[in-house]
């Protein structure tokens, strides 16, 4: 009976997804954000409702079996560890590339961030963390770790997928100032589901994303109606600089210096997080570890130089950081 199944399922290639995703982008540009326009953060609720449903309407479609499509499994507490211990490293990586866009566009990306944290403070903190963290955890992660990544499978090379899925996810969110913290966290989400091939782990890394910056949301309040928001729904922004923005190449250079130094956390994180994500048995090869630790190394010292290049430039003009 499973091999008649087998036989009856259509063999999924990346093509289809790619198909889909744009069949999918093109109903929630033309029907999901006129909803979200209207209706608000309700209107968002509807369009992830909207996703879950297009995601298995895919499966079903092209005859795929759910359980693999969706593979949903109670994990165990090393993996849930696992999981924070990445995402704590990719929060960190996505930083840096925010950084960067934030002094390249920073009015930009403060309007966009004021934006995000006005609606998600808009009904109240449960209503918010339903919408923000929990809802897509759930139904982005259907779409994206789900019936995407599922056509992706018969792709030999990991780092194909993984920075695939990264630049889906970050055309997704249809903005170019959330492009570099989207792509990158859709590029750990999906390493996660590929060392795990449990869908819950994935969801667990976007809603523990999403949640954290709705807490501070809430917790700031009052302080975010007089100043720059200083995160977005997904991941960190750097608009809380717009001091150091303001204050010319030198300071904006340092600033970026700071956070590529961040390099020297993040990725060890990465690696210890992945370790803790292996099946029993699954050694990290050594090689693998001395290449992170070369590239957290180098962003280290690049981060250092610049660091102190900006500070160098700023006490020659009598400014000091």
């Amino acid at each position: 009976m499973e091999q008649t199944e087998q036989k009856m399922q259509k063999k999924m290639k990346p093509w289809h997804g790619i198909i889909a995703f744009v069949v999918i982008m093109a109903v929630f540009i033309f029907l999901g954000i006129p909803i979200q326009a209207k209706l608000g953060i309700f209107g968002v609720a509807i369009t992830e409702l909207m996703l879950l449903v297009m995601a298995i309407a895919a499966a079903v479609f092209f005859k795929q079996n759910l359980k693999e499509v969706f593979p949903i499994k109670l994990p165990k507490l090393r993996e849930v560890f696992g999981v924070l211990v990445f995402w704590m490293g990719g929060f960190l990586l996505a930083a840096i590339g925010i950084m960067i866009q934030t002094i390249l566009f920073p009015q930009e990306m403060a309007a966009m961030t004021g934006g995000l944290n006005n609606m998600m403070s808009s009904e109240g903190m449960i209503l918010g963390i339903l919408i923000a963290s929990v809802m897509p955890a759930i139904c982005e992660e259907a779409v994206h770790r789900g019936f995407i990544l599922h056509t992706f499978k018969d792709i030999k090379r990991p780092w194909v997928i993984v920075l695939s899925m990264g630049v889906i996810f970050g055309i997704f969110h249809l903005s170019p100032f959330r492009f570099v913290q989207t792509a990158i966290l859709g590029a750990c989400m999906t390493w996660v589901m590929l060392k795990t091939e449990n869908m819950v782990l994935p969801a667990l890394f976007h809603g523990v994303n999403n949640l954290l910056p709705v807490l501070i949301s809430f917790a700031l309040q009052d302080a975010l109606t007089s100043v720059s928001a200083v995160t977005t729904a997904d991941g960190p922004t750097a608009t809380a600089v717009a001091e150091v923005v303001n204050s010319g190449w030198a300071a904006n250079v340092g600033a970026i210096g700071m956070y590529m130094m961040l390099g020297l956390v993040a990725l060890p994180l990465m690696l210890a997080g992945t370790a803790l994500l292996k099946k029993k048995g699954e050694k990290i090869k050594g090689k693998h570890v001395a290449v992170v630790f070369i590239l957290a190394g180098a962003m280290f010292f690049i981060g250092l130089a610049m660091l102190i290049g900006a500070s160098v430039s700023l006490v020659a003009q009598g400014i000091g950081m």
